[in-house]
């Protein structure tokens, strides 16, 4: 039986072998034709976005590498997270024959551990529209749908877990959520341009 071991990204797992997990993992998503942006990043693009105050995660099956989640940081400006120190969940992903088992709930606890020592008030993550079981997952685990965005080659939806529990009425924040979402199919195109010429 293999050994699952979850950690902070040790230094001998390169960012090399996180770019080709993303790529593996999310091999069902890109056939379906939804555009998984950590997926397209180089090695060192994926690092820079991690940042020095940011961190990243990683599952091993007896010293391989099967799984990874990151969090990178920044001070908010929206409606939503104004001035607050937000942890955006910047990448995840589990090989599908590790699916199931706990591994992903355990590297998202570790996440989750780093990102309340940090002293961070909320968490943000996104996701192509149409990948609903990540979707599914994220309001499960109680994050709120908050923003639709249009971004090159597809449409994300944006979501929040307030680590003190909502300020806002649900009635209010899914009301800015159809609004946000209407506002950018007629605003945007799906390649992110805008529509009209204005």
């Amino acid at each position: 039986m293999e050994r699952i071991e979850v950690m902070q990204k040790p230094e001998q797992v390169t960012w090399e072998e996180i770019h080709n997990l993303l790529v593996d993992a999310h091999q069902k998503n890109i056939a379906r034709n939804i555009v998984m942006k950590s997926t397209q990043l180089p090695a060192d693009e994926l690092e820079r976005r991690v940042g020095p105050d940011g961190r990243c995660f990683v599952a091993l099956a007896s010293g391989k590498l099967i799984g990874t989640t990151s969090v990178g940081f920044y001070r908010g400006r929206h409606w939503y997270d104004k001035g607050k120190l937000v942890a955006h969940s910047m990448f995840s992903a589990l090989l599908p024959r590790y699916q199931g088992i706990g591994i992903r709930e355990e590297m998202n606890q570790l996440r989750d551990e780093y990102v309340r020592e940090v002293g961070a008030e909320m968490m943000q993550a996104d996701t192509p529209l149409g990948n609903t079981i990540v979707r599914e997952n994220a309001l499960r685990n109680g994050f709120v749908e908050v923003a639709y965005r249009s971004f090159p080659g597809h449409y994300s939806v944006i979501f929040v877990k307030w680590l003190g529990g909502n300020p806002f009425p649900m009635w209010y924040c899914r009301l800015r959520f159809l609004f946000s979402k209407y506002y950018t199919l007629v605003r945007f195109n799906i390649q992110g341009k805008k529509r009209f010429g204005i």
